[in-house]
């Protein structure tokens, strides 16, 4: 696994998501969403759609969950799990860890 620094806290506002371009360990791109809730919760996940493939940084913030705004699939951030159609499938969570002011993101070794 391999942890990576992501931003400052305050560079993402609450109730907000951002995009990030990572590496993982084979330093191939790993295009990921990091989300600070309102309630002041982070989550990081892959930033694509599992349903019309497009990016959910572009989505909207809604409590513990994120919706894409292409056809309106709505994704827990703690599991990934679509909770309406027309996505099915889940899509990728990362863990988060928030140091200070520092936010980090792990991605798992292939």
């Amino acid at each position: 696994m391999s942890e990576h620094f992501v931003c400052k806290t305050n560079a993402i506002e609450c109730g907000s998501v951002a995009p990030f371009a990572l590496e993982d360990a084979n330093e191939l791109p790993v295009n990921i969403a990091v989300i600070h809730t309102d309630a002041d919760q982070w989550f990081a996940v892959i930033d694509r759609c599992s349903h019309g493939r497009f990016k959910l940084s572009e989505g909207e913030v809604d409590g513990d969950c994120i919706e894409c705004t292409r056809h309106g699939s709505a994704f827990d951030l703690h599991t990934g799990e679509p909770l309406n159609p027309p996505a099915s499938s889940p899509i990728q969570t990362f863990p988060v860890r928030v140091d200070g002011d520092s936010v980090y993101v792990t991605l798992a070794s292939n």
